[in-house]
C-alpha cells in the first residue's frame, strides 16, 4: 500500500516557467535543485540544508544532472554548449565549454549512472557518444535534420522520462503536442545500452478518442508489474491503460486502450498533472471535485484503486512533477514542496486493513482449530500399530516383566496411549497448560458470565494490554470492521491524549505495532507536558506501588540480578520512555518534530535521552512486536540523531553554555564507545588465532626471521 506523508516546503519559486526541474544528487538524500536560469543548489531533502551552490554567468537551458560516470555535474547553455565540473569546484564560469551542433532538449541520469541527452528533434544519445561525434555530427547536421523525428517548429516535446525494464533495456518514452490543434501522440523507443540511441526507432499511439466532446486532460507512462503501459485520464472521467508493445507496432484499433476506472474525487475540467512514482503507482495533482483546493492522490494501476490524498487549500493550473528516491517534489505556484512516500510490499493486505480480532466466538475457535491442525499433522493414530502394541504388552504382563518393575518404581514419566480419545485428551490438557488468557468481568454482560480474550502477545510489565471499558469497546468496534493498525490508534490515541488517560495510553501504544509518526509525536508531546515522574519506586501491576528492594552490599549471589532490576525498574512504565520505545521511520518524523516540539522542548529530552544512555539501570522496554531484535541504547541514538536533524540549525545558533555542555557529554559518549569498539577490533586477531588453535609467541622467545650478529672489522 503507498502512503503519502506530511509535506514540507524546501524553497520559494520566483517564476515555475523558469524553475528548470531537479534530479538526484551522489549524495543519498540529496537533490540538485536547478533554481533559475543562473543559481544552482544542492540541498539536502531530510533538514533542507544547502550543501553546495553555484551561480554561472551564461544562462542554463536544461537542468543540471550528476553524471555518475565521470563524476561530474554535467549543465547545458544556451541549447548546444556543455560544461562539466567536479563538485570542488568554485567556480564553474572558468570551466571550458564544449560545443554541440544539436541543439539539446533536456537531461536524464539512468539509474546505472548514466546521463541521456535529449534533443529537440526527439533523438537521444549518452553523454559520452556526445561529446565522441559531435564533430561528425557537424559534417552531417543536414542529414540530421532532415532525418528529425519531432519537427520542433511546429511540435513541442513534454514529459520526457526513461524506465529501465526488467532485463536492464532503457525505455524512451516523452508526448508530442502539435501546436496548431493541441492533439498529442506518444513516442516510445528501447535504446541501445552501450551508447542510448534508438534500437529500432520510435513507435507511436496517438491519443484521441471518438466524441465531441471527449478531450484529454492528462497522460503519462506506468512502468507496471505486466511491463510499461499508457495511463490516460479524460474530459468524462474515465481513465484508460494500454499496455505498450515493445518491438511491435501496436495495433490501430486498439486506441488508447481499455477502460479501468472512473474518477470520483479529482475536477477534470480543469487541468492536472500525474506522474508515475514506482512499480504501478502513479500520482495525481488536480483541482478537489468541490473547487475548494487542490489535492494529491496515489492511484494504483495493478488494483485499480485510489490509496493515499493530500490535500492543499490552493489549487494552481501550472505545476510539475519530479520523483526523487522516495519523494514527490511537487512544484505549484510559487513554492516547491516535498511529498515523502512509502510503498509497502505487503499491499492487498494492507488495503483491507486485516488484522486479527480479539472476538470470542471466532478467534478462541479459529486459534484451536488451526492448532490441532498442525498438531495432527504430526501425531496421527495408528490402528494397526495401537493393536500390536496392546498384545506385546499383554504378553509381557503374563510373563511377570512388569512386575517387579512397577512394585517399587514411580509413575513413569511418558505415558503410552492406546486409543485416538487418550490422544485428545492429552492435546487438550497441553492446550489448558499452555494458552495464555485473560478473563475478566464485565457489568454490560448477563450474570455469571465472563468474556474471553485471547492475547498471542501478553505484555507482563503493564499488565493485560486491556483498556477500559468505553476505550475497549471502541478497539474492538474499529478491529471487528477491519481497520488497520495504523488508521486504529490514529483514531484512539488523540482521544486518550485529550482524556489524560495515561495507563491506557501506554497500553494503546503497547498494543499495536504499526503506529504512524504522527501519532507518535502527538503522544511524544503529551508525555513530555506531563510532570517527571520520580524514580524511587516501581509501580507494580497489581496494585499500582511497589518498594525497589534494598541494596545488598555483599558480593551479588548471581549476574542475573542485574538484568532483573533492569526489566522491573520504573523507566518501563513512564509514559515518555513508552513512546521512545515505539519503532518509527526517521525520515518521516523529523518535519512532525520541527514542527511541533520547539527548542527548549527538545533539549529538555535530549537530556532525557542522555540519562537513558548512560544509566545502566534505566532502560526502555522492547515492543510486544520487536522484542526479538530491540536494542535500547540503538533506539535511544536513533533519538538523538532525529532530535540533532530536526533542530540542526538551532543547535547551530544557540548561544547557552549549557547546550554546548550537552553537546560536549554526548560527543565524550560516542568517543567512548568508539574506544571499545577499537579495542574489540584489536581483540578480534587474538580470537582468531585461538580459533585456529595457534600458540600465541611470548616476546622472550627468538624470532625465527632473522638474527644479529656482532662482526669486528678492524
Amino acid at each position: 500500500m503507498a502512503k503519502l506523508l506530511a509535506y514540507y516546503n524546501l524553497c520559494p519559486i520566483n517564476n515555475i516557467e523558469d524553475f528548470l526541474g531537479l534530479s538526484r544528487d551522489v549524495d543519498p538524500g540529496c537533490v540538485i535543485n536547478t533554481l533559475g536560469r543562473n543559481i544552482i543548489l544542492v540541498v539536502k531533502l531530510s533538514n533542507q540544508r544547502q550543501i553546495r551552490s553555484w551561480t554561472v554567468l551564461d544562462r542554463l537551458s536544461s537542468k543540471v544532472v550528476y553524471d555518475f560516470r565521470s563524476e561530474r555535474y554535467v549543465g547545458v547553455f544556451g541549447g548546444r554548449y556543455i560544461r562539466c565540473w567536479n563538485r570542488d569546484q568554485n567556480d564553474i564560469n572558468t570551466v571550458k565549454k564544449v560545443k554541440l551542433y544539436r541543439s539539446v532538449l533536456d537531461l536524464f541520469t539512468l539509474s546505472n549512472g548514466q546521463t541521456l541527452l535529449l534533443y529537440t528533434d526527439g533523438s537521444c544519445e549518452s553523454l559520452e557518444s556526445a561529446l565522441e561525434t559531435r564533430k561528425q555530427n557537424k559534417l552531417n547536421s543536414n542529414d540530421e535534420e532532415s532525418a528529425q523525428s519531432v519537427d520542433s517548429k511546429t511540435h513541442t516535446i513534454r514529459d520526457a522520462q526513461i524506465l529501465v525494464l526488467d532485463n536492464g533495456t532503457p525505455l524512451l518514452t516523452y508526448f508530442v503536442r502539435k501546436e496548431e490543434d493541441g492533439s498529442m501522440e506518444l513516442n516510445y523507443a528501447l535504446l541501445n545500452p552501450a551508447d542510448l540511441k534508438t534500437y529500432k526507432g520510435f513507435e507511436k499511439i496517438a491519443l484521441q478518442r471518438h466524441g465531441e466532446d471527449i478531450k484529454l486532460v492528462s497522460s503519462c507512462v506506468v512502468d507496471g508489474s505486466d511491463g510499461p503501459s499508457l495511463l490516460s485520464i479524460w474530459s468524462d472521467s474515465r481513465i484508460f491503460n494500454l499496455q505498450l508493445s515493445l518491438g511491435q507496432s501496436p495495433k490501430r484499433e486498439e486506441g488508447v486502450g481499455n477502460f479501468i476506472e472512473m474518477v470520483q474525487t479529482i475536477n477534470v475540467k480543469q487541468p492536472l498533472s500525474m506522474a508515475s512514482i514506482g512499480k504501478d503507482y502513479v500520482a495525481f495533482y488536480a483541482n478537489n471535485k468541490n473547487q475548494d483546493g487542490a489535492i494529491l492522490v496515489l492511484f494504483n494501476v495493478q488494483f485499480k484503486v485510489f490509496q493515499s490524498k493530500q490535500y492543499f487549500k490552493v489549487y494552481f493550473v501550472s505545476s510539475r512533477f519530479w520523483v526523487v528516491e522516495s519523494n514527490i517534489l511537487l512544484a505549484f505556484g510559487q513554492t516547491l514542496a516535498v511529498v515523502p512516500f512509502k510503498i509497502s510490499k505487503k499491499q492487498l493486505s494492507d488495503m483491507i486493513g486485516s488484522m486479527q480480532t480479539f472476538d470470542l466466538e471466532h478467534t478462541i475457535d479459529d486459534e484451536s482449530i488451526n492448532e490441532e491442525c498442525t498438531l495432527v499433522d504430526m501425531y496421527t493414530f495408528d490402528e494397526v500399530m495401537s493393536a500390536n502394541v496392546v498384545n506385546q504388552d499383554t504378553i509381557n504382563a503374563s510373563k511377570g516383566v512388569y512386575g517387579k518393575q512397577t512394585a517399587n518404581a514411580e509413575e513413569p514419566l511418558y505415558k503410552r496411549l492406546y486409543s485416538e480419545y487418550e490422544i485428545d485428551d492429552a492435546l487438550r490438557a497441553a492446550y489448558r497448560e499452555d494458552l495464555l488468557l485473560d478473563v475478566f468481568e464485565c457489568s454490560s454482560l448477563p450474570k455469571d458470565t465472563v468474556q474471553i480474550k485471547l492475547f498471542n502477545n501478553a505484555d507482563l510489565t503493564l499488565g493485560p494490554l486491556i483498556l477500559s471499558d468505553n476505550y475497549e469497546i471502541a478497539l474492538e468496534e474499529l478491529e471487528r470492521s477491519g481497520y488497520s493498525e495504523t488508521e486504529i490508534s490514529d483514531r484512539v490515541v488523540p482521544l486518550l491524549v485529550q482524556a489524560h488517560q495515561i495507563t491506557d495510553l501506554a497500553k494503546c501504544l503497547k498494543r499495536y505495532s504499526v503506529i504512524s509518526e504522527r501519532t507518535i509525536v502527538k503522544a511524544l508531546t503529551y508525555a513530555l507536558s506531563l510532570p517527571v515522574p520520580e524514580f524511587d519506586a516501581v509501580p507494580s501491576v497489581q496494585d499500582g506501588t511497589s518498594k525497589v528492594p534494598p541494596e545488598d552490599e555483599s558480593e551479588l549471589p548471581n549476574q542475573e540480578i542485574i538484568v532483573e532490576a533492569q526489566a522491573s525498574h520504573a523507566s518501563h512504565f513512564d509514559l515518555l520512555n513508552v513512546v521512545l520505545s515505539c519503532s518509527f521511520n526517521r525520515k518521516a518524523i523529523i518535519p512532525y518534530i520541527r514542527k511541533e516540539l520547539d527548542f527548549p522542548t527538545v533539549v529538555v529530552l535530549l537530556k532525557h535521552l542522555e540519562y537513558l544512555l548512560v544509566d545502566p539501570m534505566a532502560t526502555l522496554s522492547e515492543t510486544l512486536h520487536n522484542v526479538e531484535n530491540f536494542d535500547s541504547d540503538e533506539q535511544v541514538v536513533q533519538w538523538i540523531m532525529v532530535l540533532l536533524d530536526s533542530h540542526y540549525q538551532q543547535f547551530i545558533l544557540s548561544t547557552e553554555e549549557t547546550v554546548r555542555e550537552q553537546l560536549q557529554r554526548m560527543l565524550d559518549i560516542v568517543d567512548r564507545h568508539v574506544g571499545l569498539l577499537n579495542q574489540l577490533q584489536n581483540l578480534s586477531p587474538s580470537l582468531r588465532r585461538a580459533l585456529q588453535r595457534k600458540a600465541l609467541n611470548s616476546t622472550t622467545d627468538s624470532n625465527q626471521w632473522y638474527n644479529v650478529k656482532s662482526i669486528t672489522l678492524y
